[in-house]
């Protein structure tokens, strides 16, 4: 995984200071919209959150059985308190002995995951997750995506992300083809605060 830690950086390794960011960036009504729109989840799925955060996608979503994986322990921490009945929150990286230990999943989220990571490790993940979806299910992301004629301070908020890999949308699907059939994404564009994303559809 590839992103800024450093100088202002720092401070968003802290759960609280996230939050605060996450709330001034608008970052509520995009999960809600993200849940309604694009998991679509049913009371009893089996979600698997990779790159949980603090949990908050559970606010948006019905009693399901949920699992988060994230590597900060602090983000962790801060969910296990919001959500102590909602989910299993595991702190570290989801990887293939993490595969071997769960059932599968009828949807797999990676919200704001793909940005974050490289190529070679996202073609890595999505075969892995390919193998641990029941039949017909999902894997649906969002990210900060690069089009031409962007908004210029949503470009400056992409220039200042900490993750270093916000491609076009083009290259977010090509990270999915190698490993699903049915690859489906949609640009969306928020005015306030000028911001641009990346959904998608793996199936």
């Amino acid at each position: 995984m590839t992103q800024r830690h450093r100088g202002i950086f720092s401070f968003l390794k802290h759960a609280s200071v996230y939050e605060a960011v996450q709330s001034a960036l608008g970052a509520r009504a995009v999960r809600g919209q993200f849940a309604r729109i694009y998991v679509r989840a049913k009371a009893g799925d089996r979600v698997l959150d990779i790159g949980c955060g603090t949990g908050a996608i559970l606010a948006h979503l019905p009693a399901v059985t949920y699992h988060g994986y994230e590597p900060n322990a602090r983000y962790v921490e801060r969910a296990r308190r919001a959500f102590p009945d909602r989910g299993t929150f595991h702190a570290g990286y989801f990887s293939a002995n993490s595969a071997k230990s769960l059932d599968p999943f009828d949807i797999v989220i990676l919200s704001a995951v793909l940005h974050h990571i490289s190529d070679a490790e996202a073609f890595d993940l999505f075969a892995l997750l390919r193998q641990i979806l029941r039949p017909g299910g999902r894997v649906v992301t969002l990210d900060n995506v690069i089009v031409e004629h962007q908004n210029p301070i949503a470009r400056l908020l992409i220039k200042f992300d900490r993750g270093r890999h916000v491609r076009s949308a083009t290259e977010y699907k090509a990270l999915a083809d190698r490993s699903f059939q049915h690859v489906a994404g949609e640009v969306v564009h928020r005015v306030f605060p000028p911001s641009t994303y990346f959904y998608m559809t793996a199936q």
